[in-house]
């Protein structure tokens, strides 16, 4: 395909939920992405026979992961984590020429974090590991290393050296590099900190390894920092703001670069850190750069916009219905793919056997024809602006934009040099207030605020248009100023507080359904309320106790589990066990079962309780469950969590959930991976009628049950699964004022809070502990008179960091005046 042929749209992919932070297309057929939802997903094409069936749209949807996951990564090597993963390896060459041009792609997810995740990197199949690995890092200041589709709770590696957010991560063969908020860049071989690069003045936003031993690092100062092994050699003030993305030229074996940052500019470098190029690229921050295999540039940034260059020369500017465009990568095709702050990824082809259809290319033109954007100068007069003719003479230059006046309204049209047209790209709204705007960092906003942050240091600006999402420009500015996301409520409704009566865009708060992780980082305690003032930020915690929400885990990636029983089932029919293998009804059944669990129905519709999907998956997986041993069963576990959730059959199967957890090993000491899923099925269970009877008969034993599994493991997601199951109980017991049962699990809570090691499994055994207490007065006196109870939480506080676990030490502090 010639090089000068225009990107069009190809697809958009709908999955995440939150900004798309980074991408990459490994091979036509698998794209990885990570976002803020805390997820990170494996994108392939749709199997042919069930194309057509998730037609993707341009509008971000709610994900199906839309209930908690708390599946994030812990440090394993061991047979057993190897053994149950079900890798799905990015597509061979020869297979990549079988599929169609335009296959939807669909979505599977490949690890949940408890926090942003912001970036990725890809480690190549080799004889170790053959589906190759795929690495990612973010807020949780850890680097989670798995393969492609596996579906048990640990990673397979878990690398721990940073102490801040992780925002950068590049590999070199088998060594990887990663940069971080905490002003460091580290080294990892074999798994381990090899070196930490230091000299850094502030966030490492960018890192390159262009050797074993060689490497470049780009921060936050505006420096570009090269190192020999741990050694800093040479330090070149690259760009006048933050340095946002590093990319080695297509083909370079010396080193040479290019680089991207805030000030809006590309330069291209050689290996001895001369300047050979500098572009002007971007009016807004470049966020990322990448270089495709005809040598050209692709650069994407805050101004929504995607924009291949040949250096110097922008062949093409692509609008995005969206604020932010995150990240950009290119394919070996020349395809490209780009992520977004609307949480959607976009493909992009030069060839028109990929292009999206008419109707698509039009949907999309009018979705940005129809974005509302502010005016880009102090002020715009209506009157002296041309009228709809001034489109029909050519641009002087690729991506010159001109005001039209078209019957009193102001709408921005962009030069496309490649279809040698006029492409609308919004509709302008005038300036707010005294119709005049104010310039901050080279560009013009509605408002400027200034923020004190700190007493006695000059105020933080922030820059505010009536027709951003008020909590995208909250996020912005916390990212720019390396400012804690606990923030982001409190600086959003600061916003909304002084631009009242201004008229806004139509893009509000992103609403989480109610069964969203609670306990994630969207949904946690911040500081300050909706009328916090912005002299104080950390303003006095809003009540959190009693929690009265249940939680679930019920994320699952469907795709894997079942094809991992397929495999299983393989394995016993060659082995001769015929007894205990599948037949092609129960393939059957399993598959109806999936289609359920992807798109599950309400708990109390007839379909969730008595469907023969539900009824037979049910029986099946009991099946599976019972007579298949060891880590074979577990990915029936799986799905039987999530059936939990959904279906009260689970709980009212003639066979008794707990004695089928019992038997299979769920609740004896170092059977980790049984505990952590049979624990998940029961605390599903609390989201039906059906299931909260069951767990209140059950729940001395439960209780106790659980409490052994749990006793004396180091293991984090065994942990989580059994603080998130007593939170519910506490949930329970607080509402219904069951002081007898909650007397029962009092014991097992301070045990819990005593021995919490892990900052998250704490928070719930905290926060399980205080709902417990607004149960009854005669359980506060037990836990104040035999527990010591106050003393033990005070301990607490005094084992967290206080800086980072602000949302304990709150709830702490709500126990201790429970505790009067």
């Amino acid at each position: 395909m010639a090089k000068d042929q225009p990107f069009k749209l190809s697809q958009t992919l709908v999955g995440h939920n939150e900004d798309v932070k980074d991408v990459i297309f490994v091979d036509p057929t698998t794209i990885i992405s990570c976002s803020r939802d805390a997820t990170v997903r494996i994108w392939h094409p749709l199997e042919e026979e069930e194309e057509g069936k998730n037609k993707p749209t341009d509008a971000p949807a709610q994900s199906s992961d839309d209930t908690m996951d708390t599946d994030p990564p812990q440090s394993s090597t061991s047979a057993t984590a190897e053994s149950e993963a079900t890798p799905q390896q990015p597509t061979t060459e020869s297979a990549i020429a079988t599929v169609k041009s335009l296959t939807p792609f669909t979505d599977s997810i490949n690890s949940n974090a408890q926090g942003f995740v912001n970036c990725l990197a890809y480690f190549k199949p080799n004889s170790e590991y053959p589906q190759g690995l795929i690495i990612s890092a973010g807020q949780e200041s850890l680097i989670d290393v798995r393969p492609p589709g596996y579906i048990g709770p640990d990673a397979a590696y878990l690398l721990v050296g940073h102490s801040g957010n992780v925002c950068s991560l590049d590999i070199h063969g088998t060594t990887i590099i990663s940069g971080s908020w905490d002003k460091t860049a580290i080294v990892w071989k074999n798994w381990e900190k090899h070196w930490v690069l230091e000299g850094h003045t502030a966030a490492v936003w960018a890192v390159m390894a262009v050797s074993d031993t060689e490497f470049i690092t780009g921060c936050a100062d505006g420096k570009i920092r090269w190192f020999r092994e741990n050694k800093l050699y040479r330090s070149v003030q690259a760009h006048t703001q933050p340095v946002r993305g590093l990319h080695r030229l297509y083909d370079a074996k010396d080193g040479a670069f290019i680089s991207c940052g805030n000030d809006g500019v590309i330069k291209s470098w050689t290996d001895a850190g001369r300047e050979i190029e500098t572009v002007y690229a971007h009016n807004a921050y470049i966020y990322s750069i990448t270089v495709l295999p005809s040598g050209e540039w692709a650069s994407c940034g805050e101004d929504r916009t995607l924009k291949i260059w040949r250096k110097s020369q922008c062949l093409q500017s692509i609008s995005h219905p969206c604020i932010s465009v995150w990240c950009v990568s290119a394919c070996s095709n020349g395809d490209l793919v780009t992520g977004a702050s609307d949480g959607v990824l976009r493909v992009w082809s030069r060839d028109p056997e990929r292009h999206a259809d008419e109707e698509t290319l039009k949907a999309y033109a009018e979705a940005i024809a129809n974005l509302t954007i502010s005016e880009e100068t102090t002020e715009i007069d209506k009157a002296s602006l041309p009228g709809m003719a001034a489109l029909g003479r050519p641009g002087k230059h690729n991506g010159e934009k001109i005001h039209i006046n078209n019957e009193g309204n102001v709408e921005a049209y962009q030069w496309s040099a490649s279809e040698n047209t006029w492409e609308q790209v919004g509709v302008v709204s005038s300036a707010v207030s005294s119709g005049r705007k104010t310039e901050f960092d080279g560009q013009y906003y509605d408002y400027v605020f200034d923020v004190d942050f700190e007493e006695g240091k000059p105020p933080k600006k922030l820059p505010f248009n009536a027709s951003q999402n008020p909590w995208d420009a909250a996020r912005l500015f916390l990212e720019r100023n390396e400012l804690p996301m606990e923030y982001l409520d409190t600086t959003a409704n600061f916003i909304v507080q002084n631009t009242r009566g201004t008229q806004i865009g139509t893009s509000q708060q992103p609403q989480l359904p109610a069964s969203a992780d609670p306990f994630g980082i969207e949904n946690r305690y911040r500081p300050g309320d909706e009328n916090a003032n912005w002299a104080s930020p950390a303003a006095e915690a809003p009540k959190v106790l009693p929690w009265k929400t249940y939680l679930d885990i019920a994320n699952v990636n469907l795709e894997a589990a079942t094809k991992k029983i397929l495999e299983t089932n393989a394995k016993l029919l060659a082995a001769g066990q015929k007894e205990k293998s599948l037949n092609d009804e129960d393939l059957q059944t399993l598959k109806a079962l999936s289609v359920f669990l992807g798109k599950p129905s309400a708990p109390t519709s007839a379909s969730a309780k008595s469907s023969a999907a539900v009824t037979g998956g049910l029986s099946l997986l009991i099946k599976i469950i019972t007579e298949w041993e060891g880590v074979q069963n577990v990915p029936a576990l799986d799905l039987l969590r999530v059936l939990a959730r959904y279906s009260p059959a689970v709980v009212l199967h003639e066979v008794d959930l707990v004695e089928i957890l019992e038997a299979v090993g769920c609740f004896q000491p170092g059977n980790t991976s049984h505990a952590v899923f049979g624990i998940r099925v029961l605390l599903n269970s609390f989201h039906h009628a059906e299931g909260i009877k069951y767990v209140t008969d059950n729940a001395d034993d439960i209780i106790k049950k659980v409490a052994t599994a749990v006793s004396g493991s180091a293991n984090r997601l065994l942990a989580i699964s059994a603080d998130t199951l007593f939170l519910n109980y506490a949930v329970l017991f607080a509402k219904s004022k069951d002081e007898e049962h909650a007397f029962g699990l009092l014991p097992t809570l301070i045990t819990r809070v005593k021995a919490g090691a892990d900052s998250e499994a704490l928070y719930r055994a905290i926060m399980a502990l205080g709902t417990l207490l607004t149960s009854g007065r005669k359980v506060v006196s037990a836990a104040k008179e035999k527990y010591n109870a106050k003393a033990i939480v005070e301990q607490v506080v005094d084992t967290v960091d206080k800086d980072k676990e602000k949302r304990t030490v709150d709830v702490v502090n709500e126990i201790k005046a429970l505790l009067k």
